[in-house]
């Protein structure tokens, strides 16, 4: 997953090779886990990965809430190095989970969901935004057909006017 080219832009290496980067959190979890996993929950994948020993390296500050698309979020494990695959044997899913992983993975979870609402917050603005945009088209469209309709009352009358005139007039006009 963090060497496939097709995903650079939402998954690599950082720069040393001691850590991957996750990027637009809701794209990856869209396009990339549902080739690797049953899911596409972005949460389930941090819990898998602190299940295995990986630790976020904590690069925002706590209770930051940036959009999901604008969020990094990266992993660490002294085993999972780049160009090293001989030490991903020895990456094991530990038996028991202790206080301190519960509690970090708590916290990923508060961090998830302060993203998820961050990004329905937006969400929210945005339609906001697309009603009031929506409404003043529909203004202007209902104004356009009242003038139509307008027109074409005029023209009625002109061409009924214009057919009494014809009809008024003596056949040798004609």
């Amino acid at each position: 997953m963090v060497v496939d080219k097709v995903y650079q832009h939402l998954i690599s290496w950082n720069y040393t090779g001691t850590s991957f980067i996750v990027c637009n959190v809701l794209e990856f979890s869209r396009e990339v886990l549902p080739k690797h996993f049953k899911h596409n929950n972005f949460s389930s994948f941090v819990r898998q990965l602190n299940m295995y020993g990986f630790h976020k390296v904590n690069k925002s500050p706590r209770g930051g809430r940036a959009l999901a698309e604008n969020q990094v979020w990266e992993f660490s494990h002294p085993k999972f190095l780049r160009d090293r695959p001989e030490l991903f044997d020895e990456i094991k899913r530990r038996a028991v989970e202790s206080d301190v992983s519960r509690n970090n993975d708590l916290q990923s979870q508060m961090q998830i969901m302060h993203m998820q609402q961050a990004d329905l917050l937006q969400q929210i603005t945005t339609l906001h935004e697309t009603m009031r945009e929506l409404a003043r088209k529909q203004a202007i469209q209902q104004q356009m057909m009242m003038n139509v309709i307008e027109f074409m009352k005029q023209n009625q009358h002109m061409s009924k006017s214009i057919n009494m005139i014809l009809c008024m007039q003596p056949e040798s006009v004609l």
